[in-house]
């Protein structure tokens, strides 16, 4: 019984703070420009998925994110010999591409379809491979060391889903997307909120 009276009572809030509002404004698109960072699952229903991390991209409504996942074993701190036959280690990699149109419901709330392409390949890493990737800054320089990762076959495959946008406060945006071959969420930044008097 009181799950029903908090039901009711969060519909009726609802309700009334969206009695105001102007549903499916596009003009919310206008002088948008967003980036953000997502984390999820690459290649579901493919022989490879893995969870990967990504980015995106919206500039008036008009979004593109990327996520790619792997390959596994490319950044192992492990160096093998080829004479000990562990030298070549099974490996795969999947990433996702996808375009969509962000379709403003509420002024905090948009959905969005979307299209894309989710590519699968499968091959090897090379761990009597090794190389080194500095990073250099003003004060601070690393190192990443990496094998070579040699591809033997790959498929593409058509993708498609949707995502849900949240904008909590006025520069920030929470997502999720389905689609697929992947599931993902991410944060992301509207920029020209974050610059607006």
């Amino acid at each position: 019984m009181q799950i029903k009276k908090l039901l009711v009572a969060a519909l009726l809030a609802f309700a009334t703070f969206t009695v105001n509002a102007q549903w499916f404004d596009f003009s919310n698109n206008n002088n948008r420009f967003d980036v953000g960072v997502q984390f999820g699952v690459a290649g579901i229903g493919c022989p490879f998925h893995d969870f990967g991390v990504g980015a995106s991209f919206d500039a008036y409504g008009v979004y593109i994110d990327f996520l790619d996942a792997g390959p596994k074993y490319k950044y192992d701190n492990h160096v093998e010999g080829m004479s000990s036959g562990a030298a070549m280690v099974p490996d795969s990699n999947a990433w996702t591409l996808n375009v969509g149109y962000q379709i403003p419901v509420l002024p905090w709330l948009r959905i969005m379809p979307l299209i894309g392409f989710c590519r699968n390949t499968d091959g090897y890493t090379d761990f009597s491979t090794v190389n080194i990737e500095v990073n250099n800054s003003d004060n601070y320089s690393s190192a990443t060391m990496y094998h070579d990762y040699i591809k033997q076959h790959g498929s593409g495959r058509f993708n498609f889903g949707g995502g849900l946008f949240v904008t909590p406060i006025r520069w920030l945006n929470i997502y999720g997307v389905y689609t697929t071959h992947s599931i993902y969420g991410g944060i992301g930044l509207n920029l020209s909120a974050l610059y607006e008097r």
